[in-house]
């Protein structure tokens, strides 16, 4: 398994998929597919393993609302490092499968691709919150349908720039 430090996302029109453009420690760089089916999935899978606020710190009725000032804060400190740079001799596969793993201070994603390989990546929980809203960002420019987001993402409005994360 290849650990990455850091990563990007951008649509390809030409492929309908996303790409996700990933840099190892030993600065070696893969690039893998995201389909509409995957990232669908993907997304389901990954929402309900946030945080929520505590039992009785808050009415049900306003979850959303907190929800949406963590996405919030979490997207104010949205850095600006620039993309990964993948070139022809890079690593390329279609994700096969997705694992999410929960850590104490955010997840583990790690993705199957090609043959029986993988990339992995810890993320803090404002990383992971940054992934989805750029990922959201990502859906609206591929006109995918978006019924699987939550409202306190989609309310959130566009990012500066909704083709890199890092």
């Amino acid at each position: 398994m290849t650990v990455v430090r850091k990563f990007s996302l951008s649509y390809d029109g030409a492929e309908d998929r996303i790409a996700w453009d990933a840099e190892d420690v030993d600065g070696g760089a893969t690039r893998v597919w995201l389909t509409q089916r995957f990232c669908r999935e993907f997304v389901a899978a990954l929402l309900p393993r946030l945080p929520k606020p505590a039992a009785g710190d808050v009415a049900p009725e306003h979850e959303a609302t907190v929800q949406g000032w963590e996405q919030a804060a979490a997207m104010s400190h949205f850095g600006k490092t620039p993309g990964v740079k993948v070139t022809a001799e890079s690593t390329a596969g279609l994700v096969r499968a997705g694992h999410i793993s929960p850590k104490r201070t955010g997840m583990t994603l790690a993705f199957d691709f090609g043959a029986d390989q993988q990339r992995s990546i810890d993320l803090d929980v404002a990383a992971v919150r940054q992934m989805l809203s750029v990922m959201y960002d990502l859906h609206v420019v591929a006109g995918w349908p978006t019924d699987v987001w939550p409202t306190w993402i989609t309310g959130s409005g566009p990012t500066e720039t909704a083709s890199a994360l890092n």
